[in-house]
């Protein structure tokens, strides 16, 4: 369960993450530097699974996955892998096409449903929506899918507020700023509930805020644990970006299937 959007700028973009978790789930790890086949990113790291929701990697080009809860189609029983589980085996790519072909080309019946999002400097955001069955990918503009938000609890519902909620904050300003965007990342719109971006349930509520700022030079990432409106003290690591081409990364060149 997650709420992301995201800003271009003059220098690159601003990507926003709330998470959303039970409860009872085990706190994740701050993001910390990591490396997939030769490529460093930035992540959190999911306590139970080993995955992460979010990840940058050295190229400026970050990844989101959300669950999916709404329009899902019936899905064979069996064995699933955790889907946190996909970002880090993507986090070495360089650019979101190679993301895209990468996912079309991968086994995506061991995941349940999910949607992806893949942003990178220069290029429009890119998504890809697994219902458990089909695959549907945009790759020509995602922003107006823009807020990607899901809920385990009354889906539809929260989702229709959620989204009403950004297009009233929103109207008037076609590019949203990423002071606007925080602004509604830390909402309690209508009330502090399940239907809220910070969002508060019994069971339930937004255990972290997230940042991405991706420049021509670096990529700094903040990550504050907690509900946002806890005000809790966040961190913030960085990564210089990298001006190479690692031969490791290159989808066309080496023709394997990361998934």
């Amino acid at each position: 369960m997650c709420t992301v959007s995201w800003a271009a700028t003059a220098e690159g973009y601003e990507l926003f993450c709330n998470r959303d978790e039970r409860r009872t789930r085990a706190a994740a790890q701050s993001p910390t530097v990591r490396g997939s086949r030769g490529v460093r990113f930035l992540a959190p790291t999911d306590a139970e699974a080993g995955g992460t929701w979010i990840a940058a990697n050295e190229f400026g080009l970050t990844l989101c996955l959300l669950n999916r809860y709404t329009g899902g189609e019936s899905q064979a029983a069996g064995e699933f892998r955790s889907r946190g589980l996909l970002l880090p085996e993507l986090a070495s790519l360089r650019d979101t096409a190679e993301v895209m072909r990468a996912v079309e080309c991968g086994s995506l019946s061991q995941f349940r449903p999910f949607t992806l999002l893949a942003l990178a400097p220069g290029a429009p955001p890119a998504a890809a929506c697994w219902t458990g069955r089909r695959l549907l990918v945009c790759e020509e503009d995602g922003d107006p899918l823009m807020p990607l938000t899901s809920s385990s609890f009354n889906s539809n519902e929260v989702v229709r507020e959620r989204m009403k909620f950004f297009r009233g904050m929103t109207a008037g300003h076609p590019s949203p700023a990423a002071e606007l965007l925080t602004r509604f990342h830390h909402s309690h719109e209508p009330e502090p509930g399940p239907s809220s971006v910070c969002m508060h349930r019994p069971d339930a509520s937004t255990v972290s805020f997230s940042r991405v700022k991706v420049s021509p030079v670096s990529i700094e990432f903040y990550y504050q644990p907690g509900p946002p409106c806890a005000g809790a003290r966040g961190l913030s690591v960085s990564l210089q970006r990298s001006a190479g081409r690692l031969e490791a990364s290159r989808w066309n060149r080496s023709g394997e299937a990361f998934i």
